[in-house]
C-alpha cells in the first residue's frame, strides 16, 4: 500500500514533466524557413528550407555609375566619367559581375560579391596593347555610393599604378 502511495505522490510531477519534454520537442520540430544562399543579402543561417526570399547581393551593384577617379602620384586631379557594372557569369552568376569603362583606360574587369563588398580578383588585361594585372577591392553603402581601389602592375611585375581609387555613385536608380 505505502508503494503504491509513492507512486500516485509522483504521478502529477511525472506527468507534468513528461507534457513540458513533449511542448519542448515539439516546438524544437519546427522547421525555420528563409533565405539559405549565403551571399544573399538576406542570408539566415538558422533556415533549412529556402523560401524564394533570397535578396542578390550582386544585384545592388548593378548599374551606371558616375565617378570620380584618382591614381596617386599621376593623377592627382580628378577625372570625372562614367563606368557600368553588368551581370557576368563567367563563374557563378550570383555573385559574379563586370566593371565596363574601369580607370583611366576604360577597360573592363570581372569582380566577385560578397555582401556588401567586392573583390577585384588578379586578372592579366591588355591596356593599349601592354599586358598589366589588376587587382583590388571596393565597397558599396546602402545610398549606392561605391568606392573602389586597385593597383596596376606590368606583367615584368613592375607596379604601375598604386592606389588608385574610384568614389561612384549610381545615377539609374
Amino acid at each position: 500500500m505505502k508503494v503504491l502511495n509513492n507512486i500516485r505522490s509522483l504521478a502529477l510531477p511525472l506527468m507534468l514533466a513528461s507534457m513540458f519534454v513533449g511542448v519542448l520537442i515539439m516546438s524544437g520540430c519546427r522547421e525555420e524557413v528563409g533565405c539559405t544562399t549565403r551571399t544573399a543579402d538576406n542570408y539566415n543561417p538558422d533556415a533549412v528550407r529556402d523560401d524564394g526570399s533570397c535578396v542578390n547581393a550582386r544585384d545592388k551593384f548593378l548599374g551606371i555609375y558616375n565617378l570620380t577617379h584618382i591614381c596617386w602620384p599621376d593623377t592627382m586631379l580628378p577625372l570625372p566619367r562614367y563606368m557600368t557594372i553588368s551581370e557576368d557569369d563567367l563563374r557563378v552568376a550570383e555573385d559574379d559581375i563586370k566593371m565596363l569603362n574601369f580607370g583611366e583606360d576604360s577597360i573592363t574587369v570581372r569582380a566577385l560579391v560578397n555582401k556588401h563588398f567586392i573583390t577585384i580578383p588578379q586578372q592579366a588585361l591588355s591596356v593599349r596593347g601592354i599586358p598589366m594585372t589588376f587587382r583590388g577591392e571596393g565597397h558599396i553603402d546602402e545610398n549606392g555610393y561605391l568606392t573602389v581601389l586597385y593597383s596596376t602592375w606590368l606583367m615584368n611585375g613592375q607596379q604601375v599604378k598604386e592606389d588608385c581609387v574610384i568614389f561612384a555613385q549610381r545615377i539609374d536608380n
